[in-house]
């Protein structure tokens, strides 16, 4: 019997060669290419379902505040010449399993503008704790920062994204503390759900924007129109100039620059604090406008191509930036009986 021997012989090659090393680089570079933005359009979606989840969160709160206390949240008590001034999102704690920090709060205590030197220690706690369902996870911007005292004093509070509805802004209401607006908060107000005549699911109560980096950048400086507000003027001429004329109508009219804008969740009346009118159209290339204690806002958010808006009915819409203007100045009244359809970008 014949044996049979079988012999191997080794490649020569021991690796890849260069060529073969470029491909396999291209077609990794390639991978990652397509799948890095899909990473991130999941990781944003992701993002905005929890921010919806955070203005689903306000209107359970705010639809408990009601049952309880027959009006929606406002900015201050009426009947003082000082109101003390919390903020809406400081009234909904108490509906929204934050017991231990509303618990730190005396909503008796007048804290005074822009803010007393003897504010108590537990308000001050208060005033700088982060609350999880105030802040919109697409935000990068850090929840605290500090404020001064009428002092000179400066101390610590956190930021919320999420403002309630004073009104459109086409009344020219753009000081929550002097008076009456179109929308359902101001200092005093008792707006009830009687009084939303265009009807619940039509009326906003809380719209999501961005918080400031609460500095001054100079004047000459590249600024961000989206966090950043402009000092100067916050009356009806100029935001029907910003109407018409966009921003570069407006921006010769700004003398300096503001970065706190929703810095300060514990305040109502406050410059800083979250109650906003809907003058301008989501994610408007012109700055929101701010005089003293007046402003001209919009909704903004990092979630590409519009907003999320929470209505006084508890629903949650995310509202496409190119809305068209009469349609979104609707949804900020509350008795305009304006006709809104899905065809208007609803």
């Amino acid at each position: 019997m014949k044996r049979i021997v079988l012999r191997f012989q080794k490649s020569a090659s021991t690796g890849l060669t260069l060529v073969e090393l470029l491909v396999v680089i291209a077609i990794i570079g390639v991978l990652v290419a397509l799948l890095l933005p899909a990473a991130q359009a999941a990781r944003e979606a992701a993002r905005r379902i929890s921010c919806t989840n955070n203005l689903k969160q306000h209107g359970l709160a705010m639809n408990s505040y009601v049952s309880v206390h027959r009006y929606f949240p406002n900015a201050g008590w009426s009947g003082t010449n000082y109101p003390n001034d919390y903020s809406p999102s400081a009234k909904l704690l108490a509906h929204s399993e934050q017991e231990i920090l509303r618990n730190l709060i005396d909503f008796d205590l007048q804290m005074g503008h822009p803010g007393r030197e003897d504010l108590p220690v537990e308000l001050r706690a208060a005033a700088a704790t982060p609350v999880p369902m105030f802040l919109c996870p697409s935000d990068p911007e850090t929840p605290v920062h500090e404020t001064r005292l009428a002092s000179g004093t400066m101390i610590p509070v956190a930021g919320t994204n999420y403002a309630m509805n004073q009104g459109s802004g086409l009344d020219g209401a753009f000081h929550p503390g002097f008076g009456e607006a179109d929308g359902l908060c101001w200092v005093g107000a008792e707006v009830r759900i009687r009084d939303l005549r265009d009807g619940t699911s039509h009326t906003v109560a809380f719209a999501e924007s961005l918080r400031g980096p609460c500095d001054t950048p100079a004047t000459d400086a590249a600024i961000d129109t989206q966090v950043y507000r402009g000092k100067g003027r916050a009356d009806t001429v100029i935001a029907e100039d910003a109407d018409t004329g966009g921003l570069a109508a407006v921006l010769p009219r700004i003398s300096s620059w503001d970065g706190a804008r929703l810095s300060y969740w514990l305040r109502g009346s406050s410059p800083t604090g979250p109650v906003m009118n809907g003058r301008f159209t989501p994610n408007n290339p012109v700055p929101d406008l701010v005089n003293r204690s007046a402003k001209i806002t919009a909704a903004r958010s990092r979630h590409p191509g519009g907003v999320n808006l929470g209505f006084a009915d508890g629903s949650v819409r995310f509202i496409e930036q190119d809305v068209s203007r009469s349609t979104w100045h609707a949804m900020w009244t509350r008795a305009g009986g304006e006709v809104i359809s899905d065809d208007d970008g609803f």
